[in-house]
């Protein structure tokens, strides 16, 4: 549920906002899959799923947070 309510918050910015205003919300919700990545750490799960699926997710959404913010 939460992945779908922060899809509908970025279609939210992106029909009435900025770019620049975009990137903020995409930097601030990199920090989910950063939270998630640590909890599937300590619970000694998949070191492939912590890097694989949560890492990859944060580092995508750090580079397009950027390329946002400069824009």
């Amino acid at each position: 549920m939460r992945d779908i309510a922060s899809g509908l918050f970025i279609f939210i910015l992106l029909a009435g906002a900025t770019p620049h205003l975009l990137g903020w919300f995409m930097l601030a919700a990199t920090g989910i899959p950063v939270g998630d990545a640590l909890i599937v750490l300590r619970s000694n799960g998949p070191r492939a799923a912590v890097y694989g699926i949560h890492g990859t997710t944060a580092v995508v959404m750090l580079a397009i947070s950027v390329l946002l913010l400069v824009a």
